[in-house]
């Protein structure tokens, strides 16, 4: 606990969470994956479980094509229940626990590099996530990455620094399984720990046995609590497979390439990040080759997360790497110390101190941002946005209100539409699965996942305009 009363650690994430706490806003971004959160969070609540996966079968298998999986894991879902008890669909409310999980996850960091970097390295690798605008930003999401990426780290702190034995290995077993729980990707931290033991059980044969009980101890706890949460939520899992199938040799390549220069995004879309990334990689590189023996787990988690990700064919932008961006500027970090220490001893003192103003200028940069997005958004009194905005509102207020029951909409993102209307949604690209609805809700500003407003005349169906504001139009199809 000393650790942790560090005055610099302890100014940096009270910062940090106070500029992440402004960035909140009272609404949300479109893309529906939220809502299907939200939904089984409901679900769990109101213990309709298996309705629920009912509901979201017709909307994932009906669309024109897979817009996710049936239910995600069950464990984010299960986090939000509380604030969906108390304040029901309070956008604020349900994005406080993805701050408090960024507050454990920058401890955790710093625990797990204290004692490899210098103080200073460690206060200011801490400080490049606690600040960075991408990651401040993205606690304004409803979406299960930020407590994903805590359980992750969490778990790594554990493999390197605890002792192993039977509770530690128990306890390593749960926070794994914590880890899958929130995200079906938790499994590779699992697969990371076992590769991890088989290595130490081949080149430590003195300690075999002992490496045998606590790999199995942390199985058993793994697999006591996947059994015991598989008897209570109902598993929706099994349709990521369907989306595997998508799968090309070209995609692969293609998503090789697109990640690998994704990493940049990190440090922000100007041109000349492109170029300090460049030199980063090479720090990398060195960082986890003279690091590879004593942070052999980290070394094991980012190869097979990063060939898990390439893998998929599905593309998810910057928010699929996050667990690779700390361990990342870990080992670039490793790596500019490396290289500083091979130099002449006259230059050391220089180097290190050029290396600190150079973490410090990107530092400020990304303070100034996040601190002046914060102020923009509190100046606007936490704008609402997305599908909590006025005229989205009135859309799902009139089909709550004016249509059946058991009528069936077709939207653009038909989770949300389900999750604010409760009726079956389905999303159509194609006039001929229009039919399968009996109203057809028209956004003027999407760009995809729907037929455009000018096009939806030539597919020479009945539609009747029943509602339209600013942003949307609502037509009844007459069966």
């Amino acid at each position: 606990m000393r650790t942790l009363r560090n005055p610099f650690l302890i100014i940096i994430i009270f910062l940090s969470m106070a500029i992440g706490s402004s960035t909140l806003t009272r609404g949300h971004e479109w893309g529906d994956d939220f809502a299907s959160y939200i939904m089984q969070a409901q679900s769990i609540l109101n213990d309709k479980t298996g309705e629920f996966v009912a509901h979201n079968t017709f909307t994932i298998f009906k669309s024109s094509f897979q817009i996710g999986p049936v239910a995600y894991p069950w464990g984010y879902p299960l986090i939000l229940t509380p604030m969906i008890a108390i304040k029901g669909i309070h956008p604020l409310t349900l994005k406080l626990p993805g701050l408090f999980f960024f507050f454990g996850l920058l401890i955790c960091f710093y625990l797990l590099t204290k004692d490899r970097l210098t103080r200073t390295e460690s206060l200011l690798l801490v400080s490049l996530f606690a600040f960075n605008p991408m990651l401040i930003k993205f606690l304004d999401q409803i979406l299960s990455d930020i407590p994903f990426l805590f359980f992750i780290f969490l778990g790594l702190l554990l493999i390197i620094k605890f002792t192993p034995n039977t509770w530690n290995s128990i306890a390593l077993g749960a926070i794994i399984f914590f880890a899958f729980f929130i995200r079906t990707t938790g499994i590779i931290l699992l697969a990371s720990y076992l590769v991890y033991q088989a290595l130490c059980f081949y080149r430590q044969p003195s300690l075999r046995k002992a490496i045998y009980i606590n790999s199995a101890l942390v199985m058993f706890s793994f697999g006591i609590l996947v059994i015991l949460t598989s008897l209570i939520f109902p598993n929706g899992q099994g349709s990521y497979f369907e989306q595997l199938k998508a799968l090309t040799f070209a995609i692969f390549k293609g998503n090789i390439v697109s990640y690998f220069h994704l990493f940049v995004i990190f440090f922000g879309s100007e041109p000349i990040w492109n170029y300090i990334y460049y030199v980063l990689v090479v720090f990398f590189l060195i960082g986890a080759w003279t690091s590879r023996e004593a942070d052999q787990p980290l070394v094991i988690f980012f190869a097979l997360y990063f060939i898990a990700i390439v893998l998929w064919p599905e593309w998810q932008g910057p928010r699929f790497i996050f667990p690779l961006f700390p361990i990342f500027f870990y080992f670039a970090f490793q790596g500019i110390s490396t290289v500083i220490k091979k130099l002449p001893e006259k230059y050391y003192p220089f180097s290190t101190r050029t290396s600190f103003a150079f973490w410090i200028v990107i530092i400020g940069i990304f303070l100034f941002t996040s601190g002046a997005s914060a102020y923009s958004n509190l100046k606007d009194n936490r704008k609402i946005n997305g599908p909590f905005d006025p005229y989205s509102s009135d859309v799902f207020n009139y089909i709550k209100e004016k249509t059946p029951p058991e009528s069936v909409i077709v939207f653009f993102k038909p989770r949300a539409m389900r999750l604010f209307t409760d009726r079956n949604t389905l999303m159509s690209t194609e006039c001929d699965r229009l039919k399968l609805g009996n109203y057809v809700v028209i956004s003027y500003k999407a760009e995809n996942s729907q037929i455009p407003p000018g096009e939806i005349g030539n597919c020479g169906l009945p539609l009747i305009n029943v509602f339209e504001n600013k942003r949307f139009v609502v037509y009844e199809l007459p069966k």
